[in-house]
């Protein structure tokens, strides 16, 4: 029985190796070693010493390759040729060995700790092949992925399919991108290896289902996080940090974080909130990072500016979208929300004044008021309850609140009844805090 083992390939950001290679040669043959450093190399020689020891017969190998590669055959020789890559990736290391001075060193980081069950994911990734390999270019192409999976590598013959998927009109629905995206996370690939060049069939950004998308914050509070004390300043101006908020990052439904945000957006700029209590609101979410009056505008304002970025990004993918009335706020859990935010109180006041940046605001809506609290109890009651527990996380992350075990579990349990991602609460367990 094989040992669980660690994930080979964890230091890239991108696909790799053979699956690389076949993507970025075409027709060209020559060179057979891409540019890349050392690891680049490695990883390119492991996965061509795999297809070698694997004892598979070439013409097996000279299917998939030519499946991989949109029809653009490797030749007879396929062997061969991946002897050369050895020899030559081979070469390329002790190359760039040789070159390193006395103080040079490869990048030695720790990797995360993932292991790969290899029968598992042979059986996972031959299904996967199976269940797709009717609308493959040609009766072998499903059967020789299952071979490399099965007798060479999980992890090499999963990245050859998504390669072969990529180059085929393949019918991918997010329920299977998702299977992908799981058979992915197991061999500890970086979630764009999976998402980019993968034609998936996509629901549309306003379906109330896709929510738990989000593995961590969204909307308005994620916008806050990006200008979280001085520090944003050092890393992109205000429009690029509203234009990060609409990023989908891999995973999510195109369009969904702008949508997300502008529905957040419309609420509190049609809401009773006044221009003081949302100038307050602002400031305090973002750790007084941002202040409303160096824009030269009043809240309502910036709101508009906000919502003007999402509507652009929106239209990009339906061109005749056009803004509505928001969905309904989710009111059942609004007695659950302040009962957590009132008992937060006393710590979230100390933290925020206990904070650095404390005293910085400019809004005499809080100067009166002297806490956080009134402000989130507003976006509660007149807004929408999960804009206001989701502030409040943002208010507990950005002020470093301790947060107690018994804190923990009632957030965690209700940030499930929002349909919140896996992620959305899980940063905030604190072991240091006082349990």
């Amino acid at each position: 029985m094989e040992e669980p083992r660690e994930a080979r390939f964890w230091r890239f950001e991108e696909d790799f190796g053979i699956s690389l290679l076949i993507a970025r040669l075409g027709t060209a043959l020559t060179p057979v070693v891409p540019d890349g450093d050392a690891d680049d190399a490695r990883a390119l020689r492991d996965d061509a010493r795999l297809l070698l020891d694997s004892g598979l017969p070439a013409e097996t190998l000279r299917t998939v390759w030519r499946a991989a590669a949109a029809g653009q055959d490797p030749g007879p020789d396929v062997l061969g040729l991946l002897r050369r890559i050895v020899e030559a990736a081979e070469d390329r290391i002790t190359r760039e060995a040789a070159g390193l001075s006395s103080d040079d060193t490869f990048f030695d980081g720790t990797p995360p700790l993932v292991t790969v069950d290899e029968p598992a994911m042979r059986k996972a990734v031959c299904a996967e092949a199976r269940a797709v390999s009717h609308r493959l270019t040609g009766p072998d192409v499903g059967a020789a992925l299952e071979r490399v999976a099965a007798e060479a590598d999980a992890d090499l013959g999963f990245r050859l399919f998504l390669r072969v998927v990529k180059e085929t009109p393949v019918d991918v629905t997010m329920e299977r991108y998702d299977r992908y995206r799981t058979i992915g996370e197991a061999f500890g690939y970086p979630g764009c290896l999976v998402h980019d060049g993968l034609d998936v069939h996509w629901p549309r950004f306003d379906d109330v289902s896709l929510r738990r998308r989000f593995d961590c914050d969204f909307g308005f509070s994620l916008l806050a996080g990006g200008f979280y004390g001085d520090l944003w300043q050092h890393s992109h101006t205000v429009d690029e940090g509203i234009r990060g908020a609409v990023f989908d990052y891999a995973g999510l439904v195109p369009g969904s974080s702008a949508y997300a945000l502008l529905e957040d957006t419309v609420r509190l700029s049609r809401s009773p909130m006044s221009d003081d209590a949302l100038t307050a609101l602002w400031q305090v979410a973002t750790a007084y990072g941002h202040t409303l009056q160096t824009e030269g505008a009043g809240p309502r304002q910036w709101l508009h500016r906000i919502a003007a970025v999402c509507v652009e990004r929106l239209r990009e993918i339906d061109p005749g979208f056009a803004v509505g009335a928001p969905s309904p706020g989710d009111s059942a859990e609004r007695d659950a929300v302040l009962r957590e935010l009132r008992e937060t109180a006393p710590a979230l006041t100390r933290a925020v004044h206990d904070s650095p940046w404390y005293g910085a605001t400019t809004s005499p809506w809080f100067e009166r008021s002297g806490t956080v609290v009134p402000a989130l109890e507003r976006v509660v009651e007149q807004v929408d309850p999960d804009l206001g527990f989701r502030l409040l996380l943002r208010c507990v992350r950005a002020y470093d609140m301790p947060v107690t075990d018994e804190q923990y579990a009632h957030w965690t349990a209700l940030g499930d009844r929002f349909g919140y991602g896996r992620e959305h609460v899980a940063d905030l367990a604190d072991p240091q805090a006082e349990r």
